[in-house]
């Protein structure tokens, strides 16, 4: 008995199909976006007023911070694409949060390993506190940038270039604004975030 061949797809059935590829991932990317730019929102006026801090007050930046980072986590891990509630279920983004994780964890490692706690507290380095103080920020700022980098060649490329843009401008401002770092990180850093969360849920709708 002779097997019918299938028909072959005509041009409207392939242009349907990849029409409705297309609107798919454009609703995923909004559903993720919609989750990611309060995020983006949150972490940027964090390092606003993080980064502020360390320029003006110093002398309190430490508890401040303390308390900026214990919420931009929870925030994160409340309100983030990987978080339970997300409209966008996927095995990704539950490994995306752990991954931050074993980042910051690393970032830990490595600074120990660079400069240990008890050296930074020497007498001798006290002279230095403000250069530490810098090189901890730039270290800290491209960490997260760094993550950024790889999230956006798997995510969405607005994240890549978006954590070139804060890397270029850490550099550029550790190097030549060594006596306005802070406010730089604070202008650049975290209106940079806060500016691209802004866009993305205003025009990603």
């Amino acid at each position: 008995m002779e097997t019918k061949e299938p028909a072959p797809i005509t041009q409207d059935e392939a242009r349907a199909s990849l029409n409705e590829i297309n609107r798919t991932i454009g609703q995923m990317r909004k559903a993720v976006a919609a989750k990611g730019a309060p995020l983006l929102i949150i972490w940027g006026i964090i390092w606003i007023i993080g980064f502020g801090c360390l320029q003006f007050f110093p002398g309190v930046s430490g508890p401040v911070w303390m308390v900026l980072d214990i919420v931009g986590v929870a925030a994160s891990f409340l309100i983030g694409p990987w978080s339970r509630n997300s409209p966008v279920k996927s095995p990704l983004h539950g490994r995306m949060g752990l991954s931050w994780l074993i980042l910051f964890a690393y970032g830990v490692i490595w600074l120990e390993l660079l400069v240990p706690w008890g050296v930074l507290h020497h007498g001798g380095w006290a002279a230095h506190s403000l250069l530490m103080g810098r090189k901890f920020a730039a270290f800290s700022a491209t960490l997260c940038m760094f993550a950024y980098v790889i999230m956006g060649l798997w995510l969405d490329r607005y994240i890549m270039w978006l954590g070139v843009f804060v890397t270029i401008a850490t550099l550029l401002g550790y190097l030549f604004l060594p006596n306005y770092f802070f406010l730089w990180l604070a202008i650049t850093g975290g209106g940079a975030l806060a500016g691209t969360g802004l866009f993305v849920r205003k025009f990603w709708r």
